[in-house]
């Protein structure tokens, strides 16, 4: 029986590449008439106009399912194929529409994932996939978001997480890596207590950030204050097990935005101390507090200028990343490094398509590869671990993207072999 399951799992998977390949063939396909199913933005359009009448009313709710299957070749841990699942849903309201208040967004959000866990396979420190977490059902986003004198001030205030604001390189949501959209110095630091260190996908906790973008000025300062505790990720936490009482993580971060011979640019660095309690791998004790610094350059390289008076479109961008984290005695990830490449529309009658290349560097604390109190063990973490990412976004219609994707990982940190990981992946997101 298990092995006609896994034989059925294995034809539902060929039996989805082959359905969205034939859609994204008649979307392409100048010769066949366009059908309203592959230009709607949403798969369900306007849920027979209500998604309408909820927008006027000040309601704008989101729903959305990703997909995925991933195949560790070699290296690594072991040989295998697993798979993940994550819809998310929610809803964004307009309080100036429902009650009058200006300036006021109140946002809440549920994740429900599935997932075999692809990094059992792989052993890597930075696993190959952005949305692998326990199985269950879990409130994520609950927070008001007000914007002040005249949308140079925001605030945002509830259950919300670190990485939706602070060291999001725009290059890096191309990629399902998550070492390269969540740095590892930052958001990879383990508490001593075994829970993530900083609320972030898939656990939010409570915080408060303020972000100011001055007229006259291109660019933003913005802080943030969170507690550090957002609970473990397990499939009995539904989003609300964070330890009020543990400790607290303050971020700071400013951001520039720039012109080099007419090509937009980014360029952004930050700052974070955390106040939890850390396993001290000298002697095994509690201490508090991990500090660092980040920062990252985003740059469009060429672009198309299209039609006089058009917006030029970014067709080649680059980014770089970088940042520390310290003391030693306490960090696991100390240093990290990260560039690539994107190209925009590469395929002719493709110009939503993307395809990108990122290399990462995680160095880990030598403190933390010796100790006797490494989870692994002592030794059996490597000094350094290296991933490379190659991938392609098709936009198969609006609402449906396919994105095939390929990851060495070149001594994987978690793997006793060290051998050189080979996973190929493809993601699959639908919105509703």
């Amino acid at each position: 029986m298990r092995k006609w399951r896994e034989q059925g799992q294995q034809w539902r998977r060929i039996l989805l590449a082959g359905i969205f390949a034939i859609a994204r063939l008649n979307a392409n396909d100048a010769t066949t008439a366009p059908t309203d199913i592959l230009e709607r933005p949403n798969l369900l359009d306007d849920w027979s106009g209500w998604r309408s009448r909820l927008n006027d009313a000040g309601w704008q709710p989101f729903a959305t399912w990703t997909g995925e299957v991933w195949g560790n070749t070699q290296g690594g841990i072991r040989r295998g194929m697993t798979d993940d699942m994550l819809f998310t849903g929610g809803g964004e309201a307009d309080l100036q529409k429902l009650v009058g208040w200006p300036g006021g967004t109140l946002r809440t959000s549920f994740n429900w994932v599935q997932s075999t866990h692809p990094n059992h396979n792989t052993g890597a420190f930075n696993e190959p996939t952005s949305i692998d977490a326990s199985d269950q059902v879990r409130v994520y986003n609950i927070y008001l978001r007000q914007k002040l004198f005249d949308d140079q001030l925001m605030l945002k205030l509830g259950q919300m997480g670190a990485d939706d604001d602070f060291g999001q390189c725009p290059a890096t949501a191309l990629y399902l890596n998550p070492g390269l959209t969540a740095p590892p110095v930052i958001y990879n630091q383990v508490l001593a207590n075994g829970n993530p260190s900083l609320p972030h996908y898939p656990l939010d906790a409570p915080g408060i950030l303020v972000r100011l973008e001055p007229k006259g000025f291109s660019g933003y300062l913005q802080s943030g204050l969170y507690l550090s505790d957002a609970g473990p990720d397990v499939s009995h936490n539904h989003g609300f097990d964070w330890h009020a009482s543990n400790s607290v993580a303050v971020m700071e971060e400013a951001g520039w935005n720039y012109l080099l011979a007419q090509k937009a640019g980014t360029l952004a660095v930050g700052a974070f101390y955390n106040d939890g309690q850390f396993t001290n791998w000298d002697n095994g004790a509690a201490q508090r507090g991990i500090y660092g610094v980040y920062g990252f350059i985003n740059q469009v390289l060429w672009q198309n200028d299209g039609v006089q008076g058009a917006d030029p479109q970014p067709v080649f961008s680059g980014f770089i990343q970088g940042g520390f984290a310290g003391p030693d005695s306490r960090a696991n990830a100390n240093l990290y490094f990260a560039g690539g490449l994107n190209w925009m529309g590469p395929l002719p009658g493709c110009p939503q398509d993307s395809a990108g290349i990122a290399c990462l560097y995680t160095g880990f604390s030598p403190n933390y590869t010796r100790s006797a109190f490494n989870p692994n063990g002592p030794g059996v973490n490597t000094a350094a671990e290296t991933g490379v990412e190659f991938t392609y976004q098709m936009a198969v219609t609006p609402w449906c993207s396919l994105q095939p994707d390929l990851q060495f990982v070149f001594n994987p940190a978690n793997a006793s072999t060290r051998a050189t990981a080979v996973t190929v992946g493809v993601r699959v997101a639908v919105k509703f």
